[in-house]
C-alpha cells in the first residue's frame, strides 16, 4: 500500500484543486501573453501593408500619367488604399509626396546666406526658395508627383490603433505611428499638352 502523504496535524494532505489555482495564476499573464503576439502579427502586417502601399504609389506615379478624370495625386492615394487591404482604413492613411531635384537634396534646407554666422536662418537671411512657396524652409522638397526625371519621396504614416482593447490600455496614447518612405526617380516621361 503506497505511503500517503501527511499534513502537519497529522491527517492526509488534499491537493485536489491544486491544477485550477495553479492555471488561475498563470491564465491571465499566459492570456496577455498570447493576445500581445496577436497585435504584434497584425501590426507587423500593417507595416508591410504600409510599405507595399508606397512601393505600389511609386510605381503608379513614376510614368507620369493616370486614367481619365484621375489626377496622378488621387492615383496614388488610391493605389495606396488598394494596397493595404482591409487591415489599414485608407481614411486615416497620411500621405506625403515631396520632389527634389536630386538624390541627394532629400531632407536638405533651402540654401541661404548666414549674414550673424550663426549656423541657422533667421527671418532677414536672404534664401533660394527652392519649392516656391514663398518662405524658407528646413526641407527643400515641394508637394507634388514631381515631373519628368524628378526625385520623388513618399513618406505614407498610420497611426495604428490596437485591436485588443486590453493591449490599446498598455499603449501610451492609444495608439502607435507606423511609418514608411520610399524615393524614386520618374521616368523621363513627356508632359501632357
Amino acid at each position: 500500500m503506497p505511503a500517503r502523504s501527511r499534513s502537519h496535524a497529522g491527517g492526509p494532505l488534499d491537493r485536489r484543486g491544486v491544477a485550477a489555482v495553479d492555471f488561475a495564476l498563470v491564465a491571465p499573464a499566459l492570456l496577455l501573453l498570447l493576445v500581445g503576439f496577436f497585435e504584434l502579427a497584425l501590426l507587423f502586417t500593417g507595416n508591410v501593408l504600409l510599405q507595399a502601399g508606397a512601393s505600389n504609389a511609386a510605381r503608379a506615379g513614376i510614368l507620369g500619367s493616370s486614367p481619365p478624370g484621375v489626377s496622378r495625386e488621387q492615383l496614388i492615394r488610391l493605389t495606396v488604399g488598394e494596397a493595404t487591404g482591409s487591415l489599414l482604413d485608407p481614411a486615416r492613411l497620411e500621405i506625403d509626396t515631396l520632389v527634389y531635384p536630386s538624390f541627394d537634396s532629400i531632407g536638405r534646407p533651402e540654401t541661404w546666406i548666414d549674414l550673424d554666422g550663426n549656423g541657422r536662418h533667421d527671418p532677414l537671411e536672404p534664401f533660394q526658395d527652392a519649392n516656391g512657396n514663398g518662405k524658407w524652409d528646413a526641407d527643400m522638397g515641394r508637394t507634388g508627383a514631381g515631373g519628368a526625371s524628378e526625385v520623388v519621396l513618399y513618406r505614407i504614416s498610420y497611426d495604428w490603433r490596437p485591436i485588443v482593447p486590453m493591449v490599446g490600455a498598455l499603449v501610451p496614447g492609444g495608439t502607435l505611428t507606423l511609418r514608411t518612405s520610399l524615393a524614386v526617380r520618374n521616368e523621363p516621361f513627356e508632359a501632357a499638352p
